[in-house]
């Protein structure tokens, strides 16, 4: 039998009991009416008191999940360009692969970029024969001035050469660096791992700096999934940034209602959305299965890590006045006594209370529209 049957049931018989008893005291009328001289009987019906049902507080482990909608983020999305310009020969991956970072996936046709890098090696060699000799001549230069065989302008002379010899020498290196280069760009290789969307050059295209993306990489794992919590409860429930990444797990439903736990927080945005007034927050997830797939909307559950104990009590136990909120308590001679609380935070089926209140103190639970202020109750427990 439920609760609230009982409470029915108690209250049927209460009343039925308050019914035989008045008509056993009133008694059978006589006949013709009240003797001469009897007092006359009182009219009206006498005042009753309501039942109403009490019950005692309790204590509740309180851990409510709060739900937001988010969004799969890959924390690296790269599009993959080519450098240099040339015919591509060869690609040496499969559309939709999880590539490496480092994994080859182009190449280009590098017979004219090792021409230049040959030629630039050349240039080098030749530059570092003319600083050679220019730093003897010099050396010599300066001796002979010394000894006073040379004059200031053949030392001026070999000094000049030495400074030109040697830029170009520098020159040279700077052409060979950038040669070499441009032939390593020939070789085109994944930035990071990930995987690879659909390619856009075949071997036989040309392709150029111009030609835009080759072919995307997005991370796959780990991933971000962002969400955005209103202010108020970014603030007064999560405790910042920073309560958020010690106090509180995050998990994601899946819209197959797979659940996903192990979600870290990473970080928060640095400022309030203005026009939602949100907080964007960014939880990285391992997704070694890749089920989490950027670009998708999931749904984030975020549940503190320990729960916290409240006093608790059922809904029906709480009013409010205005802001205030109160319940009501059986006194001396049962009357309704009321006890202002602050009411924490609730469900669909209980009040927290943060003070006010005791566990084990009995309050009203049912019938709380029926009480009024000097008006005794009956109480029922429930």
């Amino acid at each position: 039998m439920t609760t609230y049957k009982r409470f029915l049931i108690l209250a049927a018989a209460l009343v039925a009991a308050a019914s035989l008893s008045a008509a056993a005291q009133e008694g059978p009328a006589p006949e013709g009416g009240a003797p001469d001289g009897a007092p006359a009987a009182p009219q009206g019906p006498k005042p009753s008191m309501f039942l109403v049902g009490v019950a005692k507080a309790g204590m509740v482990d309180h851990n409510p999940v709060r739900t937001f909608s988010g969004r799969v983020l890959s924390p690296e999305t790269v599009a993959v360009v080519a450098q240099v310009a040339g015919e591509v020969k060869k690609v040496n991956f499969e559309e939709g692969a999880l590539l490496k970072k480092g994994a080859v996936m182009y190449k280009i046709d590098p017979v004219k970029y090792e021409a230049a890098a040959a030629s630039a090696r050349a240039q080098v060699a030749q530059a570092q024969a003319n600083a050679d000799y220019a730093r003897k001549s010099f050396d010599r230069a300066q001796a002979l001035f010394e000894r006073k065989v040379a004059s200031p302008d053949d030392l001026d002379a070999a000094t000049s050469s030495k400074a030109q010899a040697e830029a170009s020498l520098a020159a040279a290196e700077a052409a060979l660096a950038l040669a070499e280069d441009d032939l390593a760009h020939c070789t085109i290789k994944a930035p990071v791992d990930g995987k690879v969307g659909l390619n856009a050059a075949a071997a036989g295209n040309y392709v150029s700096t111009a030609s835009g993306a080759l072919a995307t990489i997005v991370r796959q794992d780990p991933v971000r999934v962002a969400f955005a919590p209103g202010s108020r409860d970014y603030l007064a429930v999560f405790g910042g940034e920073k309560g958020l990444k010690e106090l509180f797990a995050v998990s994601v439903r899946l819209a197959d209602g797979t659940l996903l736990e192990g979600g870290e927080v990473e970080f928060a945005g640095n400022e309030m959305n203005a026009s939602t007034d949100t907080m964007p927050v960014y939880a990285r997830f391992a997704n070694p299965d890749g089920l989490l797939v950027p670009g998708a909307t999931v749904k984030v559950e975020v549940q503190a890590r320990e729960p916290r104990r409240y006093v608790s009590l059922p809904v029906t136990a709480v009013q409010r006045d205005g802001d205030q909120a109160y319940v009501w308590m059986v006194g001396e001679n049962n009357l309704p006594v009321r006890r202002d609380i602050e009411a924490g935070p609730a469900t669909a089926t209980y009040q927290t209370v943060l003070s006010g209140l005791e566990a084990g103190e009995e309050v009203i639970v049912r019938g709380t529209h029926k009480v009024m202020p000097g008006v005794p109750v009956e109480p029922v427990e429930l």
